[in-house]
């Protein structure tokens, strides 16, 4: 007979967020399944750590970009999804501990709930994290520092805000996808296809619609100008392919920006329903999973 103490299904939820957290970042799994996820950390910080070393060289502060960050790193943040997404959530139904997760008091949707909160703080590590090395940054670099806070304080709202909502768009898309494969290898295949023929896609349509008032439509289904879109209307930016920086693509993206000329609200409307979709067919994939 146990006679401690019960914590209770809020004690299972958060002990399952922080072990899928770890899991994110190949924690407790050897060297080799913290290669991906520790490659990736660095190459999403790395471009922040450039635009500070640039603004201390050159004096200035005017080339640390907010709006131009996240377009800039997409491609490593779909990369980690890809790679990580299926460490997460496949992981547990390959092994077959998910039965005995489930057969505690933990139900379908505390365990849903608890991979997307450990995968989206994972992600917003990568995205949360550069934007604060580049707006401590030109804070530290700035000729006088405490009227530069006091000018770009209001700035972390919209740092913390919107990188929130994009964590939330890679990770969720992640997780829905692999959600549906048994193993690994294919969950992984299908987060990277995701990114490869939605752009595709998205550009094949655009070339097949006739009426220009449609066509401009077909970039909302590529999830890199979607995100590119997202951070321009975070910053009240618009799309100008002549004056965007060459660099990190954020000129190529400019430019399909700039040609479809859609309001950039409506990039945020496809990030909010396509985290509303991936959160449904999550609820649906694990609704009726055998104990």
């Amino acid at each position: 007979h146990y006679d401690g103490p019960r914590y209770g299904r809020w004690h299972v939820i958060r002990t399952l967020t922080a072990f899928s957290l770890r899991a994110a970042f190949g924690t407790g799994r050897g060297s080799k399944a913290q290669v991906v996820p520790y490659i990736v950390l660095l190459l999403v910080f790395l471009p922040a750590a450039l635009q500070v070393g640039m603004a201390s060289a050159l004096g200035t502060t005017d080339v640390i970009n907010y709006a131009l960050y996240l377009p800039s790193v997409t491609f490593f943040l779909a990369l980690f999804a890809a790679a990580q997404a299926p460490e997460v959530i496949v992981a547990d139904r390959q092994y077959g501990v998910l039965s005995l997760y489930l057969s505690r008091s933990l139900s379908t949707a505390d365990y849903v709930a608890a991979k997307l909160i450990a995968f989206t703080l994972a992600m917003l590590a990568l995205t949360l994290g550069p934007q604060m090395v580049l707006f401590l940054g030109k804070i530290i670099v700035s000729a006088d520092p405490w009227t530069m806070f006091t000018n770009t304080y209001k700035d972390l709202w919209p740092i913390v805000g919107g990188t929130f909502i994009a964590a939330c768009y890679m990770a969720f898309i992640g997780l829905a996808l692999a959600a549906f494969s048994a193993r690994r290898a294919y969950a992984s295949a299908s987060v990277i296809a995701f990114f490869v023929f939605m752009p595709a896609i998205s550009t094949i349509a655009r070339a097949i619609i006739q009426n220009d008032d449609d066509r401009r439509f077909a970039a909302l289904g590529n999830p890199f100008l979607v995100i590119s879109g997202f951070a321009n209307w975070l910053w009240n930016v618009q799309a100008n392919a002549r004056t965007a920086p060459n660099q990190f693509g954020g000129r190529a993206f400019a430019r399909a920006l700039t040609r479809a000329g859609l309001p950039n609200e409506y990039y945020l409307y496809v990030v909010l329903g396509t985290c509303a979709l991936a959160l449904i067919l999550l609820w649906l994939r694990y609704r009726r999973t055998e104990v």
